[in-house]
């Protein structure tokens, strides 16, 4: 009786397991060679990988070099607080990527090092700055963030380092 007992439950377990429905990972949605850079200059000792925004990264050319870089967003381990960390992509010839942290506990003038209060973020091309007058003009493209209904701005390479720069509207 027991063997026939554990047979049917093998054979209705298999009947009911749950195929494909297992809660995707995230970080699979990083790319590959952003994954191997994080975790190869041990930034995990440091940082984790946070995926409170939608995308969980955005891909584009922040200090405009021509090459596609990604930022992600992070959050320091020690502290908690919330940043970005920006991958540009690798030139030909360098040995390492050039890596930004900005905020997660390292400050970015007029904004401070913690970002915990964004809720959204996304790319604004360079292309799309120069038409808006009140951008100020980008080496490449920007990051905008910002609170829904409340402070916004731009982070944008101004050719030596990441800067902010509060969004005009909100300066009327």
């Amino acid at each position: 009786m027991k063997k026939i007992f554990i047979l049917v439950i093998i054979i209705t377990s298999n009947l009911f397991a749950q195929e494909g429905r297992l809660i995707p990972n995230p970080i699979r949605n990083i790319p590959r060679w952003v994954r191997t850079e994080f975790a190869a200059r041990h930034l995990d000792n440091n940082y984790t990988v946070n995926y409170q925004l939608y995308p969980y990264y955005l891909r584009a050319d922040f200090n405009g070099d021509n090459r596609r870089d990604v930022a992600i967003q992070i959050v320091e381990t020690n502290s908690g607080k919330t940043g970005y960390a920006i991958f540009h992509a690798k030139k030909t010839q360098a040995l390492t990527i050039p890596i930004s942290i900005i905020g997660a506990g390292t400050s970015l003038t007029g904004i401070g090092d913690d970002f915990k209060w964004v809720n959204f973020w996304n790319v604004i091309k360079r292309k799309q700055a120069f038409d808006d007058k009140s951008l100020p003009l980008f080496d490449g493209d920007a990051i905008s963030i910002g609170k829904r209904d409340s402070t916004n701005g731009y982070i944008f390479w101004d050719g030596k380092k990441y800067a902010w720069r509060r969004n005009q509207e909100q300066l009327q």
